[in-house]
């Protein structure tokens, strides 16, 4: 029988991290960022924990390396620990979710090499339309820089001898090049981030500081993959948001007020609302 004292008798898992970087697209929906090392398969950026490392350690390395995102803070998803869901053998997906807008990402179109991509490579149908409104607030031609061959690094990681990854935005519901495992990961993120908007204003933070209730509206639109009742969304995020008194032009029509979002302080101390729980960083 094993001793209880010596873990290195009992069999062990390998542990992976796993993170679906998900990315509202203004005019084309919920997209997710795939990732390709060039030999292998379309996947979600993640690795096997490294001897001593940390999660957050982990996602941090895989985002820099293989999806080019730095100084990100994921936010823990769920553990996927079905003994057989990895073909390679026992392994444990810690899942996180990363949400940020697709200028933050940095594609413009295929960011594959010229010449040396498939019919898998990334297409114009799965990036942001120039002409539609940014996130960020800025114009997006300039918030994403032109893919060129030249924007592709010599290696995405601390490795030398590591493979280039190639990126690309796709719809959620479009992620057949992924595994099944991965797919259900992008399910359990999609319906997650779903539930934070559904009870919390821009929980991410992807809008200015200050916005209207147009622009939130259209944001929490594309999140819920629908069109959602103007009244009832007025009705549901007043009480979490603090006029700011100013107003913004939308087009014809009088300008519209703006708002921004209540401190968690001021909603703790107003007896009147149920604070919203949102998404919590490691």
């Amino acid at each position: 029988m094993p001793d209880p004292s010596q873990l290195t008798q009992f069999p062990r898992p390998s542990v992976a991290v796993d993170t679906a970087v998900l990315c509202p697209v203004p005019g084309r929906g919920l997209h997710v960022l795939m990732t390709h090392p060039g030999d292998g398969v379309w996947q979600l950026p993640g690795s096997i924990l490294r001897p001593q490392e940390r999660l957050a350690e982990a996602v941090a390395r895989c985002l820099r390396e293989k999806a080019r995102l730095v100084d990100r803070a994921p936010v823990q998803l769920h553990v996927f620990d079905q003994p057989d869901r990895d073909d390679r053998g026992w392994v444990i997906s810690v899942a996180h979710l990363d949400v940020l807008s697709a200028a933050d990402v940095g594609l413009a179109e295929d960011d594959s090499p010229s010449g040396q991509g498939t019919e898998d490579t990334p297409t114009e149908a799965a990036v942001p339309d120039s002409s539609a409104q940014s996130f960020s607030g800025t114009n997006p031609e300039a918030a994403v820089p032109e893919a060129t061959d030249a924007d592709l690094p010599e290696s995405d990681s601390d490795h030398p001898d590591s493979p280039v990854h190639w990126r690309k935005l796709v719809p959620v519901h479009d992620v057949h090049e992924l595994s099944a495992e991965h797919q259900e990961i992008v399910r359990v993120a999609v319906h997650r981030l779903r539930a934070f908007h559904e009870r919390t204003p821009d929980p991410f933070g992807l809008l200015e500081k200050e916005f209207s209730l147009r622009q939130l509206r259209e944001l929490h639109e594309i999140v819920a993959g629908e069109s959602l009742q103007a009244d009832t969304f007025r009705r549901t995020m007043l009480p979490l948001l603090d006029p700011t008194g100013e107003a913004v032009s939308q087009g014809r029509g009088r300008p519209a007020q703006t708002f921004t979002r209540r401190s968690a302080l001021a909603l703790r101390a107003d007896t009147r609302i149920q604070v919203p729980e949102g998404p919590r960083r490691e």
